[in-house]
């Protein structure tokens, strides 16, 4: 911790500034001096580990209704020869960048050291590297129609208090930004905007709320009445770091108190062609 810590305190050098480029593992035969093929050789390296890392992440976007996601990683390679620091910058799609930085923290922890780079007179420093991910999915004619949702902004979860009349809702705003909202007595105020999901885990009292139901596997989307019946509509294993476990949605009947499975959907266009999925939609 205390090298991570003096580390980060050190001055960050790009490509352009060092000599001699870092020498990530499987680019060994290439000589230090050779940025370009060098750089070229630890972007094809890192993205190899990236992707076996992100194993079960176009699911994961499948059922979000991502079908075409994009983040920028940026880390670094400390003088050390450590990869740490990893961050996603603005205009990531959140759900990749949460999955991103996942797998980067697993990826820097089975990592030899790395060969750090180093300053015309033989310093090792810390070395500022970006990293692009993207994913194209193409979408399956058996469960994707040309239907998209009609409101900029849904409901991605809802977190609920001890307070009857206060909750937050967290929502995805044009299948970008993240944004959260109090409703208390009925009046909805914005709160303010993340970049991605592992930004609300990490900020209270939404943290503490979310832990709460992580036990659970499941979360409430939304509720509310349709055609004069109350409904309560739930998404399990959204929080599953691990990817291993489906993302699915359970809508319950609640009538004096007591609630019944009505339907269980395990593709996200099938709960968006359901009469369910006007409940999370927001004006």
């Amino acid at each position: 911790m205390g090298s991570f810590l003096y580390s980060q305190q050190q001055p960050l050098y790009s490509i352009q500034q060092v000599k001699d480029m870092a020498i990530f593992p499987g680019c060994g035969k290439i000589s230090q001096s050779l940025k370009k093929e060098l750089t070229n050789c630890l972007s094809q390296q890192l993205s190899e580990r990236l992707i076996k890392e992100l194993d079960g992440i176009e699911e994961t976007l499948r059922k979000s209704n991502i079908y075409d996601a994009s983040a920028q990683i940026q880390f670094i390679i400390s003088k050390e020869g450590i990869l740490l620091g990893s961050e996603t910058l603005p205009g990531s799609n959140p759900v990749l960048a949460d999955a991103a930085l996942l797998a980067m923290d697993r990826i820097s922890l089975e990592l030899p050291p790395i060969r750090p780079a180093m300053l015309k007179n033989g310093t090792p420093v810390n070395l500022v590297l970006q990293l692009p991910v993207v994913f194209k999915l193409e979408k399956k004619p058996e469960s994707v129609t040309s239907k998209s949702y009609p409101v900029d902004e849904i409901v991605l979860f809802t977190l609920l208090t001890n307070e009857n009349n206060l909750r937050y809702e967290v929502r995805l705003f044009q299948n970008k930004d993240v944004k959260v909202y109090e409703i208390k007595n009925d009046q909805t105020e914005f709160l303010g905007k993340f970049l991605k999901l592992n930004e609300v885990e990490n900020s209270e009292p939404y943290k503490s709320l979310i832990n709460q139901c992580k036990s659970d596997n499941k979360i409430l989307m939304a509720d509310g009445f349709l055609e004069k019946e109350f409904f309560e509509i739930y998404i399990y294993n959204l929080f599953d770091s691990t990817h291993k476990n489906p993302i699915f949605v359970e809508v319950m009947k609640v009538d004096n108190q007591k609630r019944k499975l009505i339907s269980k959907f395990e593709k996200e266009s099938d709960f968006n062609e359901s009469r369910f999925a006007p409940l999370i939609y927001r004006e």
